[in-house]
């Protein structure tokens, strides 16, 4: 076993104290000398070299004690890091140094009880109430938290990771540009989006079959697991998500630290609510797809929902239970932690109608659905061939930009919504009997978009000036 002795250095400081130096025994011909860091005045070094106690009480003698209990510990420390060496002849003078230096600075171990950022996360998503959409949403801000530490390791920044403390504006602002060039990241590094895939969904084994490629508007094939192009009210909307975690790990004394102090989100932009009139329902409705059946039921079903007026995320939940005295009941999921309001819409005719064409007791859903994506295809397809081509201007969201455009290409399940909303504002403007109706909680800013005066009124205000 290594044994140590000591001397005390002949130069004194400005104190007048001179520096304990070790003397470790590392083989026969060798002895490690290393400075400990600890000065004592001449006076109270010993013949055995060794710190000596005043017998009076007081400050000096704490001191020297507590100097000589560090001396102790440092010893102990560096003999048994020599004894836990394999190979002693590396053990030179830089080694001793670095031995004294962990010592006075050891590394941060990770206590078993410490949190990482995404485990913060984690808890977060746990404790918090986020109804099914927003928990939904909010994983996809973890994936791209995760794949954001992973570009930044790619670009130089190796053993990055996001930290609650050290989190700053201009990291803030770097998450901003990578969400909105995730694209140019995967074409750039592949493998980050192997590690933390753009998309969730895991698909079901199916036999292999050849699918056709995607295409872009360009006509160029788009690489399997390419991310969707963000546009800024999305990108707005995520880092809004951000800054909730944020307040709330503020709030349960994860930190003290909020970055977003001193960083602008930008605002969030709409245009006017596009949506069809109650005519031009009518005329989708009234339109014979007798020679596309399934075109005919996706049809039938937004001119349901154009009726109600739900989500499409609620009205793909319904079943014949929500059926009640002749009205649909339903709690809107994306609001019902929060209020867990119930919405009642009371049903037309053509609604009754529409729900009696399809009634199969056997089937778990109200109507005989497609996914999503496949939903909104067949809604454009419908406004086409039904004629809903009217040029409207809207707000291009990547760009923030006016475009024009025919109608059925900006069309989609959520214009159901819209001209639900959108009819019944215009007959009544009582925003809050509309939200009761459309699960839009008293107050909602949302109609604020509904009330453009009609181009109706406009012109009959020009033909006054006549």
């Amino acid at each position: 076993m290594a044994t140590t002795t000591y001397l005390l250095t002949k130069t004194p400081n400005s104190s007048g104290e001179c520096q304990i130096i070790l003397r470790t025994y590392i083989r026969h011909d060798y002895r490690l000398r290393v400075q400990s860091g600890i000065w004592v005045n001449p006076k109270r070094w010993g013949k055995k070299n060794n710190i000596t106690i005043p017998v009076i009480e007081g400050e000096e003698q704490q001191d020297l004690l507590k100097k000589k209990e560090l001396l102790k510990k440092l010893t102990a420390f560096i003999e048994n890091a020599v004894a836990t060496t394999s190979d002693r002849n590396g053990l030179d003078r830089t080694w001793g140094e670095r031995q004294v230096k962990a010592f006075y600075k050891p590394p941060k171990a990770k206590r078993e009880d410490e949190k990482s950022f995404f485990d913060i996360i984690d808890e977060y998503i746990a404790k918090h109430k986020l109804s099914e959409q927003r928990l939904k949403n909010f994983k996809v801000l973890i994936r791209c938290l995760k794949r954001f530490e992973l570009y930044k390791w790619k670009t130089g920044s190796r053993g990055f990771k996001l930290n609650l403390s050290t989190l700053n504006p201009d990291q803030l602002r770097q998450i901003d540009k990578f969400l909105a060039n995730e694209r140019q990241v995967f074409l750039q590094f592949p493998e980050i989006y192997e590690e933390v895939p753009y998309s969730a969904k895991i698909a079901a084994k199916t036999p292999k079959r050849k699918r056709p490629p995607v295409l872009d508007a360009e006509g160029n094939e788009v690489p399997k697991g390419m991310p969707k192009e963000r546009g800024q009210n999305s990108i707005a909307d995520m880092m809004n998500r951000f800054r909730a975690f944020i307040l709330w790990a503020n709030d349960n004394g994860y930190t003290a630290n909020n970055p977003f102090k001193h960083y602008s989100i930008g605002e969030i932009v709409y245009g006017t609510p596009i949506y069809i009139s109650i005519e031009e329902r009518n005329k989708l409705y009234a339109m014979d797809f007798s020679d596309d059946p399934a075109l005919a039921v996706q049809r039938d079903i937004f001119v349901f929902q154009c009726f109600v007026g739900c989500r499409v995320s609620d009205l793909y939940k319904m079943t014949e239970r929500n059926i009640i005295d002749g009205a649909i009941e339903y709690i809107p999921r994306k609001t019902k932690e929060d209020r867990g309001v119930m919405v009642r819409v009371p049903l037309s005719k053509v609604a009754l109608e529409i729900l009696a064409r399809y009634h199969d007791p056997a089937r778990d859903t109200l109507l005989p659905f497609y996914s999503e994506q496949k939903y909104n295809v067949k809604i454009k397809e419908a406004f086409k061939r039904a004629g809903l081509d009217r040029v409207v201007t809207t707000i291009d969201q990547c760009t923030r930009q006016e475009v024009q455009c025919p109608l059925y290409e900006i069309a989609s399940s959520h214009m159901a919504r819209r001209t639900f909303i959108g009819n019944m504002y215009k007959k009544v403007k009582d925003p809050n009997l509309v939200g009761s109706m459309s699960g839009h909680k008293e107050g909602s800013k949302a109609f604020a978009r509904y009330r453009d005066i009609d181009e109706e009124m406009k012109r009959e205000l020009i033909d006054l000036l006549e």
